[in-house]
C-alpha cells in the first residue's frame, strides 16, 4: 500500500473520495480475478446494468412461466 505525498492538505471530503475510489477499483479488480470470463454472462450483466427494470420484468416473467409449469 502506498500512501501518497499530501495528503494533509485534502479535505475530508476529499479524503472520503480517494478511499472510496480505491476501494472500488480494488473490488473491480478482485471481481476481475474470481468471476470467470463468459461472453454470455457479461452481455446479460451487461444489459441489467443498462436497463435494471426491463431485466427485473423479464426476470419475473420467466419465473411465472416456469413456476406455472411444475
Amino acid at each position: 500500500m502506498t500512501i501518497e505525498a499530501g495528503t494533509d492538505e485534502l479535505s475530508p471530503e476529499a479524503r472520503i473520495y480517494r478511499a472510496s475510489e480505491a476501494i472500488r477499483a480494488m473490488g473491480d479488480d478482485m471481481a476481475a480475478d474470481i468471476l470467470p470470463r463468459n461472453s454470455t454472462l457479461d452481455a446479460l450483466r451487461q444489459l441489467a446494468r443498462e436497463a435494471p427494470l426491463r431485466s427485473l420484468a423479464a426476470a419475473f416473467v420467466l419465473g411465472v412461466m416456469f413456476a406455472r409449469r411444475r
